[in-house]
């Protein structure tokens, strides 16, 4: 779509009083004039027609015409039209700014609205049919942006990374991949996960390796200095194992000994076993009756506990929900004060509102410029507006008052219910609170006997404690016969030699020991270090991978790049920051011959925005008015695809219109 300006009208736009009429050329428009001559003021014109905007994208802006003092001129019309080309085709578009005052019944103040009204081809549109029908001709975004060489390049990066992604057909991963092996094996192992993402996750796992890895030489030479710890190079282990071998048989040698003493004794040791046996079972069957009675008392004792709990968590839960319905009555007893709050305050409003009378505005029959009385016809037209514009307000205002009575009933109603329910509740709540209470009482009353008393009280278990300890008294009792007594002495002499030699063994075999624990430690050690090259090895394969990933995404970045660019003749684009650390993160620079736009001058700045211009126009095959101001600063400006309008700084007193 190929849009230009045939010719643009302006009437008390922007301190440029009465009616004024720019016609522009088809291709290019030089407008001359000293400053504060309005030429900024024919852009801004144009952008408020069409979108609702000035030159700079803003929508709030000093349309309304001043005075020398820098009063606002009241009642004068604002009106801008602007007669386009669109394909061949003329269509006029035309908006203007209406003053609405209104005046509140009561008030001796009027307010002032500032609405639009819009025409297309001399026909009276909507607001939204407006907008929807320029909108036809070209979006407000792209209107922007081809409008204003300096629009595009003060966009925050990642709007005009987007902009331009949308420009080109992005390379995908996989043609990026088909120039290197390496890439491929990168793309094989992503599946689902994003290049960043993988590159994270290669960056952490190369930095766990790496924390491990420092660990390895601390933990073996931690293993080595054991070493010095244990019995030295030249211990002999032969002699050691020769010495454990000579105790074990001494210890046999007295376990012999000991046998033979015992076939004494044996007999009589018999009879005491079994009577030990018999008191053991005396000591089970008493110990049997005490667990029962403590089976007894613990059953007893959790279902006294049971009881009393249950009862207070009931109690609890009867309490909260009172709480519970005690705040809700009270919230809809505030609600309730502010509800007759309100309704006192919406009478007062009501009674106002139906008093209200129609009053002429009489400041408003009187002409605003030459201040002389409108004619009886003019003035009976402007109160019958007035009277019907009053009349309108009125009704929706007792049609809104009429609309809240109906709430505030409706909210009124609500917490009259409210209080009711509460109410109820808390009187259902109460009485099942008396009842938990009384039964709680009833089960705290409930006396358990302890275990000890239980057992105290068992004569079965009493009989059987006096049988046993005069059973074990009369086995404890010394043996009358001297040959027993005399055996069982050598066999204690003989027991405690052979402890003596289990002791010495012990100590030899914890020596032997050491051996064992320096094979271990050795053995360690060679562990460790087979751990250490297998991480290693990892690593190495780890930061390959980290290495050809990231020049997998270098190349994708290269190749959006390469794509991106080729829609410029002057201007390239930086689509990443990459860091020194070596780390990428995106951005969108536009630059001219390698100095970023921030730092070009004020010629380049210009030229570097109307190849952005150029481009986004050939893509969106939409071609739309630009104006460029301050030119005179630039020798040679770019050409441009679209009509273009120059803005030019001169000596003229008047605006001089140059068409190429």
């Amino acid at each position: 779509m190929i849009i230009k300006i045939l010719w643009l009208k302006t009437l008390n736009f922007k301190g440029i009083l009465g009616e004024r009429i720019v016609e522009f050329s088809p291709t290019l428009t030089q407008i001359l004039g000293a400053n504060k001559t309005g030429k900024t003021t024919i852009a801004d014109a144009f952008g408020w027609c069409v979108h609702g905007e000035n030159s700079e994208g803003r929508s709030s802006f000093g349309i309304r015409t001043k005075d020398a003092n820098g009063k606002v001129i009241p009642d004068l019309p604002h009106e801008v039209t602007v007669m386009l080309e669109v394909d061949g085709q003329q269509v006029e578009l035309k908006r203007c700014l209406i003053e609405k005052w209104t005046k509140t019944k009561g008030k001796n103040e009027q307010t002032l609205s500032l609405p639009s009204e819009y025409y297309i081809n001399g026909q009276k549109y909507t607001e939204t049919d407006y907008k929807a029908y320029v909108d036809g001709l070209c979006k407000r975004g792209l209107f922007q942006t081809i409008t204003n060489p300096s629009y595009f390049p003060n966009l925050q990066a990642n709007i005009q990374r987007e902009l331009l992604s949308k420009m080109v057909v992005v390379p995908s991963m996989a043609e990026v991949a088909s120039q290197k092996e390496e890439f491929m094996n990168v793309l094989n192992e992503l599946h689902d996960t994003s290049l960043e993402d993988y590159l994270k996750h290669m960056g952490y796992c190369i930095n766990e390796i790496k924390e491990k890895l420092k660990q390895y030489p601390i933990r073996i030479e931690e293993q080595r200095n054991n070493l010095t710890k244990y019995a030295e190079a030249d211990t002999n282990w032969a002699q050691i194992e020769a010495e454990i071998a000579a105790t074990e048989n001494a210890m046999e040698r007295i376990d012999e000994e000991i046998a033979d003493n015992s076939k004494v004794v044996d007999g009589e040791e018999a009879a005491k076993r079994a009577e030990r046996n018999n008191i053991n079972q005396l000591k089970a069957k008493i110990l049997q009756l005490s667990n029962d009675h403590r089976t007894a008392y613990q059953q007893e004792q959790f279902q006294y506990e049971t009881a009393c709990s249950t009862h207070r968590n009931k109690i609890a839960s009867l309490k909260r929900s009172i709480t519970a319905e005690e705040e809700r009555k009270q919230f809809a007893q505030q609600e309730l004060a502010k509800i007759e709050k309100a309704t006192e305050d919406f009478r007062t409003r009501w009674d106002a509102a139906d008093e209200e009378e129609f009053v002429i505005d009489e400041s408003r029959l009187v002409c605003p410029t030459c201040h002389r009385e409108f004619e009886a016809a003019d003035k009976a037209a402007k109160i019958a507006n007035m009277e019907a514009d009053f009349n309108r307000h009125h009704e929706q205002t007792m049609a809104n008052l009429e609309a809240e009575a109906t709430q505030i009933k409706q909210r009124k109603a609500k917490y009259e219910a409210e209080i009711t329910e509460a109410d109820k509740s808390i009187k259902e709540l109460t009485a099942q609170l008396t009842k938990e209470q009384s039964a709680l009482e009833a089960a705290m009353a409930v006396v358990v006997i302890s275990a000890n008393q239980r057992i105290a009280g068992d004569a079965e278990i009493t009989k059987l404690q006096q049988e046993a300890d005069r059973r074990t008294a009369e086995l404890e009792k010394p043996s009358e016969n001297a040959e027993v007594a005399a055996k069982a002495s050598i066999i204690a002499s003989l027991k405690e030699d052979k402890a003596t030699l289990q002791v010495k063994r012990d100590s030899l075999r914890d020596k032997l020991n050491v051996r064992t624990l320096i094979a271990n430690t050795n053995k360690r050690i060679k562990e460790l270090e087979d751990e250490e090259k297998k991480l290693n090895a990892q690593l190495s394969v780890m930061e390959g991978k980290e290495e050809a990933a990231k020049e997998f995404q270098l190349a994708n970045i290269d190749a959006l790049e390469q794509r991106v660019n080729q829609l410029f003749s002057v201007v390239t684009f930086t689509m990443f920051d990459r860091k020194l650390n070596g780390s990428i993160t995106p951005t969108c620079e536009c630059c001219i011959g390698g100095v970023p736009y921030r730092d070009l001058n004020a010629a380049d700045r210009v030229n570097a925005g109307i190849d952005i211009i150029n481009a986004i126009c050939r893509f969106n095959d939409t071609y739309v008015p630009c104006f460029i101001d301050n030119v005179e600063s630039i020798n040679d400006p770019l050409p441009m695809l679209s009509q273009c309008i120059q803005l030019i700084v001169s000596r003229d007193k008047q605006l001089q219109i140059i068409k190429h």
